[in-house]
């Protein structure tokens, strides 16, 4: 594994690499079974990938019943809440891991698109990742504003932390 590549350390921020993330996610999401983004390039992706992602589904269907020690802590616990001992109460057996840098950020908004407008939250992709604004948040106390150090200059009136 690649550390510098995995944390982000050393990659411009540059549009060839969100298109790779894409195409990464994409991977992942047809690994998993799930429709994937179209892009431009998806005939090669499709042509390119299509057995070898045959062969991952196979092989993964055949190890389906391994959970990781969290994992199967946590289904032994709603095995027993439930007293159901058959699998219709369980836990999913694929999950889509973010193992690399930048993938909650990319997967956070459209990827063709910089913001996300809804009735509940507004979010926008800045510099430093990724805003999300919601409509009302019962975190902070009313009339306090947090500015962390760093990226723009802080007003005169306000307090870094």
């Amino acid at each position: 594994m690649n550390l510098s590549r995995a944390l982000g350390l050393g990659e411009a921020e540059d549009i060839s690499a969100d298109s790779r993330l894409v195409h990464y996610i994409n991977l992942k999401l047809a690994s998993l079974g799930c429709p994937i983004v179209r892009t431009e390039a998806d005939s090669v992706f499709d042509e390119m990938t299509a057995s070898l992602l045959m062969h991952h589904r196979e092989t993964e269907r055949l190890l389906v019943n391994y959970r990781c020690p969290a994992d199967q802590r946590i289904q032994d616990f709603l095995r027993r809440y439930t007293g159901d001992t058959s699998d219709r109460c369980s836990l999913p057996g694929h999950t889509f891991v973010l193992d690399r840098h930048g993938l909650a950020r990319a997967l956070s908004l459209p990827p063709d698109k910089d913001e996300f407008i809804s009735d509940l939250l507004s979010s926008y992709r800045v510099k430093q990742g990724v805003l999300h604004n919601p409509r009302s948040d019962r975190r902070t106390t009313e009339g306090s504003f947090h500015i962390a150090e760093g990226g723009l200059p802080i007003p005169d009136d306000k307090l870094a932390v």
